[in-house]
């Protein structure tokens, strides 16, 4: 049986997603995998390996994708599980 792992559309450039910011009018948009800022080699490490260090505990059982997003207005950060 081969077993497919589930593509994340923000990772893949198919999928834009933004939100309103919590803390002020501006738009947060996603900045990419939070695995990617760890340093600069983290961007080309296999995602089985990265995901063990998200801060989600989960996300390398499941098919969630954790994403940074920033306030294009005051900077405010958020962390999401996608």
């Amino acid at each position: 049986m081969v077993s497919f792992m589930k593509e994340c559309g923000m990772c893949n450039g198919w999928l834009e997603e933004k939100k309103p910011c919590p803390r002020c009018d501006g738009t947060m948009y996603d900045k990419g995998r939070v695995t990617d800022f760890l340093d600069e080699y983290s961007p080309y490490l296999d995602a089985k390996y990265t995901d063990l260090v998200d801060g989600d505990k989960d996300s390398s059982n499941t098919d969630e994708c954790v994403h940074m997003f920033v306030c294009n207005k005051c900077g405010f950060q958020d962390i999401q599980a996608k």
